[in-house]
């Protein structure tokens, strides 16, 4: 809950009258913003753009930002601060608002704990009970491979400090709703959510790696939905600050959830597993569960030499390893900015 009163805490101190911003691209007033190129050449700054993700990466050898296109968010080595207008794409130009310097400026002298801190972690080992997954032609079921990998990933996540629960830690059903309100309820800073593939074709394998689907993001209609939907401190607060502390949350989760997504690629090929690049896709655990979400596909049932490895013990440990040491990595990440 300390981070639902810190993040309470910026909307008090930067205010909430800059909802208003989030205006179609012709009512914009381009002189509230600077161009990307700009700013980054007057500060000595190095920028990159996801067009598929639409996420902006500043970045120079003291500090970074991550800011999101048309989102009221922004994290500032590893800070995460409502902005007072939105970064745009007006007319195939990128603008970001001219306060960016100011906040940008006013994060070196914080002296507030960052809210990127990775402490407590939820794993969700898919199906279960009467859903039994997958299944291969041997007779392996994908539910008791998640459990077995998902509780040997909970050892290694403990072993390195981190707060670890499981949405089932037996073979019963639990629905997708169930799960997600088990995360929001242990308030965790990750959700992960393991799986086993299959496909027609038994020659498709490797793992996988997916992410919310950008068109899913929609933080600002998911936003008036969740303040009607949700309960969290400040109820008596406006409307338009409500509006603020959700789209900050959603999107802070989304961006999180890329980087973990990357992190555990890199991490994957590091040990040499044959892993493919990270998707985005619209899973209800991923799109529900109001924390940083990511799914893995840890393998393929259909695949004669991917089953024939998923039933081993030594195979789920080194999987649940490598896991684990993608979440240490990006916890490193922040720690060191």
């Amino acid at each position: 809950m300390n981070k639902i009163f810190f993040t309470l805490l910026l909307i008090c101190l930067f205010g909430c009258s800059t909802v208003q911003k989030r205006t179609p691209h012709f009512a914009i007033s381009t002189a509230e913003y600077t161009e990307l190129n700009e700013f980054c050449a007057t500060n000595s700054l190095t920028y990159q753009f996801d067009t598929v993700d639409d996420i902006i990466y500043i970045y120079s050898a003291e500090s970074d930002m991550t800011l999101l296109l048309d989102s009221l968010v922004g994290i500032f080595s590893g800070k995460v601060l409502p902005l007072p207008s939105p970064p745009i794409n007006y007319q195939g130009k990128i603008l970001i608002p001219n306060q960016i310097t100011e906040i940008s400026t006013y994060t070196k002298k914080s002296k507030f704990t960052p809210t990127l801190e990775v402490k407590t972690i939820v794993i969700d080992p898919g199906h279960g009970g009467k859903d039994p997954g997958a299944i291969s032609k041997g007779g392996l079921k994908e539910k008791e491979v998640n459990l077995k990998i998902s509780k040997y990933l909970k050892i290694e996540l403990e072993k390195r400090g981190f707060s670890v629960f499981l949405t089932r830690s037996t073979d019963v059903y639990i629905s997708l709703a169930q799960r997600v309100n088990f995360a929001k309820k242990c308030n965790a800073d990750l959700f992960l959510s393991l799986h086993a593939n299959a496909n027609n074709s038994s020659g498709v394998k490797g793992i996988e790696i997916y992410y919310l689907l950008p068109s899913r993001v929609n933080s600002l209609s998911r936003s008036l939905k969740l303040i009607g939907q949700e309960c969290f401190p400040g109820e008596h607060m406006p409307k338009s600050a409500k509006i603020i502390f959700w789209d900050l949350l959603i999107n802070k989760n989304y961006c999180l959830s890329v980087e973990l997504s990357d992190k555990l690629y890199d991490t994957f090929k590091k040990f040499n597993f044959n892993v493919k690049f990270p998707k985005k896709a619209p899973f209800y655990v991923l799109r529900l569960a109001y924390v940083p979400s990511v799914l893995v596909e840890v393998g393929y049932l259909t695949n004669h030499y991917e089953e024939k490895a998923l039933r081993k013990k030594y195979y789920q440990k080194q999987l649940a390893e490598t896991i684990a040491l993608g979440i240490v990595s990006l916890k490193e990440s922040y720690m060191n900015r």
